[in-house]
């Protein structure tokens, strides 16, 4: 079954940007769990908003480079995602 989200379109979404250190070779964003896969369509949007923030927090820990920016610029994200699609973010129950 494929989640709905009113007014979505692939123009609409919202990305996590995480740059590449060095070019052709990879970097943070080819080590998110989500790289090179389809998304799990079966998860609320809430799920799996949290689950791609906790893999780029984990990152940026792992690395030593997780710091009182990286968290704002997380919580902006979530922040934004509310604000651009309200009621889809809320908890449920």
């Amino acid at each position: 079954m494929k989640a709905k989200v009113p007014g979505y379109t692939t123009n609409k979404g919202i990305a996590i940007m995480m740059e590449h250190l060095s070019p052709g070779k990879g970097g943070r964003h080819r080590q998110t769990i989500s790289y090179g896969k389809s998304p799990n369509l079966s998860l609320s949007a809430r799920k799996t908003l949290a689950q791609e923030l906790w893999d780029v927090r984990s990152i940026y820990l792992r690395q030593g480079l997780y710091n009182r920016e990286i968290r704002k610029s997380l919580q902006g994200l979530i922040n934004l995602n509310r604000l651009t699609w309200q009621g889809i973010f809320e908890k449920v129950g």
